[in-house]
């Protein structure tokens, strides 16, 4: 890209070209640190302008290190759509004439050379408004001190005490994916179908979100009806309304269920308990949802990826647990695996 722009400059916007030259002086080094070998000039052409940039010209500090970042002095840059002389210049165009008058006649640039001092300075100005108020240009080349606060702080994430808590390095979830989602994420609530969407485009899988999930729970002795018994939970139940037989209910405001796949071999294992994508599983329910619920994973494995079991490592060199991922087959399998569930706890 670099040898297009200095090749033929007039085939790049403005804005395009100088934050090309930025990133590529730069040299890692953060944004606008590459502007400081970036010069611009000013035009005394009454034509009118084929594309917004006139003239790039590159200043080496030898001919054998072309298109080295770090041997390049200066590049002067000749805009054709902003400055101060010009068709598209501020002044008027009587100023334009009489400086190219002057240094057609008597090639003298020093009132051209003292104009370009201020319109310099007003033509990096303006490049550093339009970088500053545009989302994707602050992403590119500051992401993590300015795009990426201003994005979390949509979902109450904005402040410092707040990054970088939920573990990418050990399997969690990155600040960038939380940003990537703060939209959903600012909701008091958020929905069964909405979880389910946001959780296929994060994993990149199928994923199936199943809500009020019925399961028996013990009641304990305290809540239970004993007859004859009087004051206290258990006593003077009122037939239809306190009055409870039995050491169990059913209830299903309390249980979710996440089926994941069907998956091949390799993603089916991360996300078997204390996998990395289990892990990431866990932190986005603690933070969407919390410990108020109950969270059950089923995990379904590929048809094609069933394999029987087998005492030799290097056929299965992740097989051989008993529960997970041990099949006693004498066929192959008929269909995708559904045997793995398990619970799992919302991180804190």
């Amino acid at each position: 890209m670099i040898d297009q722009l200095l090749l033929a400059p007039q085939g790049f916007g403005f804005f395009q070209a100088v934050r090309l030259l930025d990133r590529w002086l730069g040299e890692g080094r953060g944004p606008g640190a590459g502007l400081e070998r970036v010069q611009f000039r000013t035009s005394i052409s009454l034509s009118f302008p084929a594309s917004e940039i006139e003239s790039l010209h590159a200043q080496w500090t030898s001919p054998e290190a072309v298109n080295l970042p770090s041997e390049v002095l200066q590049v002067d840059l000749t805009p054709a759509c902003m400055g101060l002389l010009g068709v598209s210049g501020a002044l008027p165009l009587f100023y334009t004439e009489l400086l190219a008058q002057s240094e057609l006649k008597g090639r003298d640039r020093s009132a051209r050379t003292f104009l370009e001092v201020f319109s310099h300075r007003s033509v990096t100005l303006f490049y550093q408004a339009w970088r500053k108020h545009r989302l994707a240009i602050q992403y590119e080349s500051d992401r993590q001190r300015a795009f990426a606060p201003q994005v979390l702080a949509l979902a109450g994430l904005g402040l410092k005490g707040l990054r970088h808590r939920l573990g990418a390095q050990q399997g969690g979830v990155a600040d960038e994916g939380l940003a990537y989602f703060a939209g959903a994420l600012q909701q008091r609530t958020l929905p069964a179908m909405q979880l389910q969407k946001l959780l296929q485009r994060y994993l990149g899988m199928p994923v199936q979100v199943e809500p009020f999930v019925g399961r028996w729970y013990r009641v304990p002795e305290a809540g239970r009806t004993h007859l004859g018994a009087t004051g206290g939970l258990g006593g003077g139940g009122v037939l239809g309304r306190t009055a409870l037989v039995g050491e169990r209910v059913w209830q299903r405001n309390l249980r979710m269920r996440l089926t994941l796949g069907p998956l091949e071999s390799r993603r089916f294992q991360r996300f078997l308990p204390g996998g990395a994508g289990a892990q990431a599983l866990s932190h986005w329910l603690g933070l969407l949802y919390g410990p108020s619920l109950e969270y059950e994973i089923r995990l379904l494995l590929r048809q094609d990826e069933v394999q029987p079991c087998t005492l030799r490592s290097d056929r299965a060199p992740h097989g051989g647990r008993l529960g997970w991922d041990t099949f006693m087959l004498s066929r192959p399998a008929q269909g995708d695996r559904d045997d793995v569930r398990y619970d799992i706890q919302a991180a804190a």
